[in-house]
């Protein structure tokens, strides 16, 4: 059942205001707690923190078992309702798991590793499943734009979420956390629940009966991952844009779990203020990318009412590396600033700079994301989007567990002052920067399309050469 575009968008902007929380759960509230507040090893609760990230390539396998398993005719509300539930009651058991490891419980940390396993399991079955159903009630027409509205929902409500924590919490105490980290299964299940309902159309006695004749196909795990692989034997442009996936997240998001820490070492901020950051952060992405979607229409408009053709690229390949270009100029020169102004430990500056970064890196994120999505090969989808969301599962899980490393080796263990080691992170993330911007030059869509053919034709000529 096809619904109407606007049911569309608000329905799963809810979903996404759902997950939402557990995300903003984690990098703005249990970072601060367990690293600043607590002074656990950074390096090792970063691991923790990022081992979610690590379930990314089980989602197209629960893909394949949503579609082969209905429950009670649907196929994506059940799935979608229990990854919620997965996910959203780890965070109750968080304040005793981390109470356990302050009076020295080592098993504390695998209770902690599970807990974060059952959230990564909550994404892997919300990521897959939600664009099978956003597939499903949706018209090719209306698809681009409420999938638009729905990422820009979440980033919104990240920010959103961080003000509501700072709120709940103004100063940490363990009973503070328990009673906030309480609501998560409530709030998350809730939202997605509203954010289902009758939005699916179950599958009727027929459909049934089809899917019980018909066995589903084994479901392998490493056989996805190991065809997107193969790709970069043979391609160079693939190659190197799996590596910009890689520098861009870690440009964007090397900083991710240490705002709050570095609230608290450089300003000397509680924990209801440090969230100010979180909130600035997401707000202000989303602003740099309406920026940037605003000035990419009314060009495209134009070029439309130039050439007379409705068939115009939105955002032609030049111009996505033009501004990719200009953008990590701005970024580097932001973060830049910021490690100056980390160093000097003027928050008056540091708030000026940050406010430039973060609307920076909308106008950077704005068309890596339309790069993302055509850089693929008609009739390899699936190959070529499993290999950048393989690319973004290494990239996250480096951006938390670098930022750990660096957080343990120069403050933690004294070797150096916050500021200069906070300084020397912001100047990281420049570098970052300019790393994913000189991966995508080498990089066209043609060329990209063009060692495909090739490899297809050396498969041709192989199979002919046996025969």
């Amino acid at each position: 059942m096809i619904v109407s575009e606007r049911q569309a968008k608000w329905q799963f902007s809810i979903q996404k205001v759902g997950i939402a929380w557990g995300f903003c759960m984690i990098v703005s509230s249990f970072n601060r707690i367990a690293i600043a507040d607590l002074g656990l090893p950074a390096m090792l609760m970063s691991f923790v923190i990022g081992i979610y990230t690590l379930f990314g390539p089980l989602q197209p396998v629960i893909g394949r078992i949503t579609d082969a398993f209905p429950i009670f005719g649907y196929r994506r509300m059940p799935y979608l309702l229990l990854g919620t539930l997965i996910g959203g009651c780890a965070f109750p058991f968080f304040p005793g798991i981390l109470q356990e490891i302050v009076d020295g419980s080592t098993v504390a940390y695998f209770k902690c590793l599970a807990a974060f396993s059952a959230f990564g399991l909550c994404i892997a079955m919300q990521a897959n499943t939600f664009l099978d159903l956003l597939n499903d009630v949706t018209t090719a027409e209306m698809r681009s734009r409420v999938t638009t509205t729905t990422w820009t929902w979440q980033a919104l409500a990240m920010a959103g979420w961080a003000w509501v924590f700072g709120m709940a919490m103004p100063q940490f105490s363990f009973e503070a956390m328990q009673s906030l980290y309480n609501w998560s299964p409530v709030v998350m299940v809730g939202l997605t629940f509203l954010g289902v309902w009758k939005l699916e159309t179950p599958l009727n006695e027929e459909q049934l009966q089809a899917l019980k004749n018909k066995p589903p196909k084994p479901v392998s795990l490493t056989q996805p991952i190991k065809e997107s692989l193969s790709i970069i034997t043979y391609s160079p442009s693939a190659a190197f844009f799996f590596m910009f996936i890689i520098f861009s997240l870690l440009s964007v998001f090397l900083q991710d779990i240490l705002q709050e820490v570095w609230a608290k070492d450089l300003f000397a901020m509680s924990a209801g203020e440090s969230t100010i950051f979180q909130s600035m952060y997401n707000g202000l992405n989303t602003v740099g990318m309406a920026i940037c979607g605003i000035f990419v229409g009314v060009l495209a408009k134009k070029r439309m009412q130039k050439s007379g053709s409705k068939n115009e690229r939105t955002l032609p390949e030049a111009l996505a590396k033009k501004i990719l270009g200009y953008g990590t100029a701005l970024v580097a020169i932001t973060f830049i600033c910021l490690a100056v102004a980390a160093y000097a430990k003027d928050l008056r500056a540091f708030y000026v700079f940050y406010v430039l970064s973060a609307v920076s890196l909308g106008l950077f994120i704005f068309p890596a994301i339309s790069y993302m999505v055509d850089m693929t090969v008609k009739g390899q989808e699936s190959k070529y989007l499993g290999l950048w969301s393989l690319a973004q599962v290494i990239g996250l899980f480096l951006s938390f567990t670098i930022s750990g490393t660096v957080y343990q080796t120069f403050i933690q263990s004294g070797l150096l002052e916050p500021n200069v080691a906070f300084a020397f992170i912001f100047v990281l993330q420049a570098m970052m920067a300019i790393l994913c911007y000189l991966s995508i030059r080498p990089v066209s869509i043609a060329g990209l399309h063009n060692e495909a053919r090739g490899a297809v034709r050396g498969d041709e000529n192989e199979v002919m050469g046996v025969r």
